[in-house]
């Protein structure tokens, strides 16, 4: 296209060259604020306004290929010219669509922004329109923004309420920071602007800074980064860092704060301090518990021991047989006590466990119905058990825990009413999630409990009535105990009184419907007399290191045929036992020289080790003991004081030896039948006191004691006893109460 020439009219072009728009106006052209100027393919100048010309740059009539004026500034050196011809050039050849190029510029004595814009003509030819405007103005306005932006970015740098700065990545060093910040580690600002956070020692532990960078590279950011830091007082403090990667005038940079926790540190240390005095206090009362519990077993096994030994003795008068009675109630009442603290001690301790098993509910209230009902028929009180709805015949639960619970509130309904009645009622029902929950209520006549006492019934050691009150027997724990049952089974003990009226206590807890019975071998209450004959000897080592206790033992074994070995402490066993090899082994846990543990660990390594049975005897009754035996190799374990009938059950257990009981040795005889008929007279012989410990035993489930008792009455009357004893072992309860009263 050829250049144009004279003014900036419009020239005349073949319409192949160019197509005008229809209306083309050169005074409004000429008025146009923004520098306009057109350009050929080759970059010459074809139309130029005046706003162009102010702005300095060649008009048409400068003669000037606008192109080829750039490309030799370019050449020159000057990167905004390179930037420029480049740009033409390739919206010229259709390259780019559009170039915009933003440049300082010289303006006499000041700076001038411009923005050039170059698009193309639209006509087909190559030719580009240039657009080019002074943007100072709106730079300054820019500026203005960004520096008030800045100002208000400073002003809440400094009033930031936590301590916060900017330093580099590389080295720590600080570029800003607020005053905060400077109180908090005790340093002026020409300190921190003189040295890095390093070199001033800020970070105890400098490899939590490169911890802290390591984190802002892989992830940009730091949430919370506790970490140690040193004042310049050389207090160290503990703080809470949080941190982000910023760009500051095209540098990485880091942004933290710092939040200062020394003070919850503190705290927290306190509390730990106390948490680990109160478990060494928890720990020593436990050790306490245990010694206490240990110092009473080990004396009162060898009381209870020798009492079971004189029980055995057919001609002990009924009185002496009365007075070793009331000697093993006794003991087995102190034992009952020790019982609840230590099981205090281990619910404080959270060593109680929830075991749910399947069992039969109608069972286990059959049970509580004979053993309660005849304690409160005894009392003159009338006792029932009711039904609401239909229960689950097998539920899903700790059975134990559950009867513990029933056995303590019937037990003190029983005990603390004088007149009236005693009612146990069950009832069972879903929630709205399809979960079972079982309801007990036992309810009294009895004198209700005053409304000062309720709030603090169920606290440890506490009984209705106060001090020196009325109702002041046992330890004060059966309800704590119980209730803490119930919140461990995942439900709770309340309980509504009104004096003079009676109480209701009431027990709710969750079950499971159950599907199948456990097999569970109930134990044998028979006397043993001796073993039988067709089997090899039993040769059992006594290992403990109390005599008495191994003496009552020893005579015991001895009567029922066994063969005896003594050891007083473990290195002694594992010497007997290398030599002669006893079927049984019954292991004193604490002994001198060697314990148990480690003479049981020794002799189950040894050769032949394996087939002989160890059982543990413990006065601790710990669970951590049994766990610790049974992992060193013991068969079982055996708590003291020790009844013969758990003794003689687990040998028959693991020795699988054959016992001949009392009522088999001493059966009738030949020609003799045991009498159909039940003669009134036959009790009416028996001494009163015999027949008041009876019925106490039978009112208190107590199989074993009242098998005792039967020896006694055999000593009397063997007919009668071989009468009676039948009806016990089919647990007919009812009946032997009223033959006995």
């Amino acid at each position: 296209m050829p250049a144009a020439a004279g003014t900036n009219e419009m020239p005349a072009r073949d319409s192949s060259e160019m197509k005008p728009t229809p209306v083309f106006n050169p005074v409004v052209f000429e008025a146009i604020p923004t520098g306009l100027a057109l350009l050929n393919s080759a970059g010459e100048i074809l139309l130029a306004n005046a706003a162009w010309r102010r702005l300095g740059r060649e008009g048409r009539e400068s003669g000037v290929n606008y192109l080829a004026a750039r490309e030799r500034e370019a050449l020159a050196g000057n990167p905004g010219a390179r930037q420029e011809w480049e740009g033409i050039q390739a919206v010229i050849k259709g390259e780019l669509p559009a170039f915009e190029l933003d440049f300082l510029r010289p303006s006499g004595g000041d700076a001038q922004w411009v923005s050039l814009r170059v698009t193309p003509a639209g006509d087909g030819s190559g030719a580009v329109w240039l657009a080019l405007a002074d943007t100072t103005r709106f730079r300054d306005r820019a500026e203005a923004a960004l520096r008030q932006s800045e100002e208000r970015l400073a002003t809440f740098f400094r009033a930031c309420p936590v301590a916060i700065c900017i330093t580099r990545p590389a080295d720590g060093r600080f570029v800003e920071f607020n005053d905060i910040l400077l109180d908090m580690f005790g340093y002026a600002r020409e300190d921190l602007l003189a040295k890095s956070s390093l070199q001033l020692g800020l970070w105890v532990e400098p490899a939590d800074r490169a911890q802290v960078v390591q984190i802002l590279r892989e992830q940009s950011r730091v949430q919370q980064f506790k970490a140690k830091f040193r004042r310049k007082s050389g207090v160290i403090g503990t703080m809470l860092v949080a941190a982000e990667l910023i760009e500051l005038e095209g540098e990485e940079h880091i942004l933290a704060t710092f939040s200062d926790i020394t003070g919850s540190e503190q705290q927290n240390e306190e509390l730990r301090r106390a948490k680990e005095a109160a478990d060494a206090a928890n720990r020593a009362k436990s050790a306490f518990l245990a010694n206490m519990s240990h110092e009473i077993r080990t004396p009162m096994n060898a009381i209870l021991g020798y009492a079971q030994l004189m029980q055995r003795d057919p001609a002990l008068p009924p009185d002496a047989q009365e007075k070793l009675n009331t000697i093993s109630r006794s003991g087995q009442h102190l034992l009952a006590l020790i019982e609840d603290v230590l099981e205090m001690s281990k619910i404080e301790a959270g060593r109680i466990t929830v075991q749910p098993v399947c069992f039969n509910l109608r069972g286990m209230l059959g049970d509580l119905t004979a053993m309660f009902r005849l304690r409160a028929e005894a009392k003159g009180l009338i006792f029932t058990v009711r039904e609401e709805g239909e229960l689950p015949p097998l539920i899903v639960a700790d059975e134990g825990k559950f009867r513990q619970v029933l056995v303590n509130l019937l037990g003190n309904a029983v005990k603390f009413t004088a007149r009236g009645r005693v009612d146990l009622e069950l009832q069972a029902h879903r929630d709205d999630h399809r979960q079972w929950w079982l309801k007990a209520k036992v309810t009294d006549t009895g004198p209700g409990i005053p409304p000062g006492e309720l709030a603090k019934l169920f606290n440890q050691f506490e009984q209705a009535g106060g001090s020196g009150g009325k109702f002041n027997e046992g330890t004060g724990l059966g309800l704590s105990i119980s209730r803490e049952y119930a919140r461990l089974m995942g439900g709770d003990v309340s309980v509504t009184s009104e004096e003079g009226r009676g109480s209701c206590f009431q027990l709710v807890m969750p079950i499971r419907q159950g599907d199948h019975l456990q097999d569970v071998k109930p134990v044998n209450t028979r006397r043993v007399v001796g073993l039988q004959p067709e089997q090899e000897p039993v040769l059992v080592l006594l290992a403990d290191d109390n005599m008495p206790n191994r003496n009552w033992l020893k005579q015991l074994l001895l009567l029922i045929g066994c063969q005896v070995l003594e050891a007083a402490n473990g290195e002694d066993a594992i010497a007997v036992w290398q030599k002669w090899k006893p079927h049984l082994i019954l292991m004193d846990l604490q002994m001198p020289v060697l314990d148990g543990f480690e003479a049981t660990r020794r002799i189950k390594t040894l050769p032949g080790g394996g087939e002989t049975v160890i059982i543990a005897l413990t006065a601790t009754a710990q669970e951590e003991s049994r766990r610790a035996i049974l992992a060193a190799g013991a068969a079982d374990l055996l708590g003291k004081p020790m009844e013969e009938s758990l003794l003689f059950d687990k040998m028959q257990r693991h020795l699988k030896v054959k016992f001949i009981y009392e009522s088999e040795a001493a059966g009738p005889a030949a020609g003799e039948a045991v009498p159909p008929v039940f003669h009134p007279e036959w009790v009416a012989t028996l001494p009163a006191a015999l027949r008041a410990e009876m019925r106490d035993a039978i009112a208190n489930g107590d199989l074993a004691g009242f098998e005792r008792q039967l020896q006694a009455v055999a000593a009397h009357d063997p007919a009668l006893a071989r009468f009676l004893r039948p009806l016990a072992e089919q647990y007919d309860y009812d009946r032997l109460l009223r033959l006995l009263t």
